[in-house]
């Protein structure tokens, strides 16, 4: 998935989404309020996600339609990676995912 092609989906496109997870939805609505959520009275929601076959947390989500991720779990701020949402699974509030299946 690249930023710009026919096929990239802006991260704003899931925050409506019921098929996006809860988790991913709440941090989206945080990260792309005006002041990136700090006029909202709330702690930035968690959101952790598999890239490359590592765990990262998001950090950020950008105007352009991707999002920051970072390998600091306890991160606030920065990234590692700027990704298509695309390209991240395993959605959790958790740092850790277990698949229960």
């Amino acid at each position: 998935m690249t930023f710009g092609t026919e096929d990239f989906v802006h991260c704003d496109n899931y925050i409506e989404d019921p098929e996006t997870p809860e988790c991913l939805r709440s941090f989206l609505k945080f990260a792309r309020a005006p002041a990136h959520g700090s006029e909202l009275g709330i702690k930035q929601p968690l959101c952790y996600a598999d890239y490359q076959g590592k765990r990262y947390k998001l950090t950020m989500a950008s105007r352009f339609g991707d999002v920051g991720i970072s390998t600091v779990m306890h991160a606030e701020h920065g990234y590692d990676h700027r990704v298509a949402i695309s390209e991240l699974s395993n959605f959790s509030t958790q740092r850790r995912f277990r698949n229960l299946e």
